[in-house]
């Protein structure tokens, strides 16, 4: 490292450099863009205790180093307009630093992006880091061999394309598996093991069913579906905004239990189950308005022919959005699994886990009426969605898995164990 500091006529911060970024004495050439990038926007201003122009020297004595082991891209970076404009952001205050670093890294070609198969965490374990790190290199790579150019209008596509095949194909240092899988168990075994002690026995039983290879999702959310169809090309909302009086008196003659007494709904107001179905798929942006009329979007279109989407968006919606939702969703889950429960055992079975990560917003505890306000969430839409048995809709009656809901609490699970992670 000594001749490599030579090189450059500040010494005493390049080995302060090489120390920070090849403290094991490893060679400097092999360090890839992304790991300049994360030092440059982030490490030297969050880490280093270093004032403005300190950080400038820094850069511009790091420049050096690389270029003369030959690394002009990752040199460039250090020389760029975005990295003191991300400096200069920190200068200002942490929070621009911050928006400034995340928004410079998701503008770099050397970023694996999101694809439809794996969404990045903010928090990875060791596997997910090991497989983006491999990424990085491996977009370089083709970045210096002119396989991808970033100046090109196809280069996004091409990008997620190279990462996409990258992801599914074995790889050396995934002991010749895919790292896509590798990633995937990883994230499994984190959200298995979460506290506390009284979700991981409520998710036991489950588990083994998610740890099987994920065959093709059966066509579930055959209520969303119907709405999809009936909304197709477009129909006219009433005056007040809701579903015509047509399609709720088809609703009805084709789901009578959703309106079981009197002589059947007068509109959308009448039949909530409609109208939480209609919420769904506006929420969800599956349909657009213009005026009075309603007609599927593009997103819309495509999940009325593809249940796999459609399967992913009513996994989401039988969840919930936030995270108490999601934790009552998950463990009500993990004890209808293994058989039929009355209402108070799943209550009985749920609270301690919420209680045990969650408060109100004064820091009082939770108590059972909070968590039997959100098992009605999730058994409400759990009905409208057809995944609990309908059979028996007393309210001493067991609730149970449908036919239809049991491959899609696997796939709400897979959600859930499967995807990005925003904290430990």
């Amino acid at each position: 490292m000594a001749e490599v500091a030579a090189l450059v006529a500040d010494e005493a911060m390049a080995q302060r450099l090489l120390g920070w970024l090849v403290p094991d004495g490893d060679q400097l050439v092999a360090i890839s863009v992304a790991e300049v990038e994360r030092f440059c926007w982030y490490e030297l201003p969050r880490k280093w205790h270093a004032d403005s122009s300190e950080r400038r020297r820094a850069v511009a004595v790091l420049a050096d180093l690389l270029a003369g082991v030959g690394r002009v891209r990752a040199a460039a970076v250090c020389a760029s307009a975005t990295t003191a404009e991300v400096l200069a952001a920190w200068q200002r205050s942490e929070e621009a630093g911050l928006a400034a670093y995340r928004k410079a890294a998701a503008a770099s070609p050397t970023t694996p992006p999101d694809v439809p198969e794996l969404s990045w965490g903010q928090v990875m374990g060791v596997r997910e880091a090991l497989a983006r790190a491999n990424l990085e290199g491996r977009l370089e790579q083709a970045l210096d061999e002119g396989e991808l150019d970033p100046d090109a209008r196809t280069f996004p596509a091409a990008r997620r394309r190279l990462v996409q095949h990258w992801l599914t194909t074995a790889q050396p240092v995934f002991e010749d598996r895919a790292p896509l899988e590798a990633v995937r168990r990883e994230r499994r075994e984190l959200w298995a093991a979460a506290p506390p002690a009284e979700r991981r026995a409520l998710l036991a039983a489950v588990l083994p069913a998610l740890e099987e290879s994920d065959a093709a999702p059966v066509d579930t959310a055959e209520p969303l579906r119907w709405l999809l169809e009936q909304i197709g090309d477009g129909v006219t909302l009433t005056q007040a905004g809701y579903l015509p009086r047509e399609l709720v008196a088809t609703a009805f003659a084709r789901y009578p239990h959703w309106y079981p007494i009197g002589k059947g709904p007068r509109s959308e107001a009448d039949l909530f189950q409609l109208a939480d179905l209609h919420e769904l798929a506006r929420t969800h942006r599956l349909v657009t308005k213009r005026d009075r009329t309603l007609k599927l979007s593009a997103a819309g279109r495509a999940q009325l022919t593809d249940h796999r989407l459609r399967q992913h968006t009513a996994a989401l919606a039988w969840l919930g959005t936030t995270a108490a939702e999601r934790q009552v969703a998950e463990s009500a889950l993990g004890v209808l699994w293994a058989e039929p429960r009355l209402r108070e055992y799943l209550r009985d079975a749920v609270h301690p886990v919420l209680a045990a990560g969650f408060t109100h917003g004064d820091g009082s505890a939770l108590e059972v009426k909070d968590t039997e306000r959100l098992l009605w969430r999730f058994w409400h839409t759990g009905r409208e969605l057809g995944y609990l048995d309908e059979r028996d809709q007393s309210v001493d009656a067991p609730i149970s898995l449908s036919a239809t809901g049991r491959p899609a609490a696997l796939a709400a699970l897979r959600v859930l164990a499967e995807g990005p992670r925003d904290r430990v």
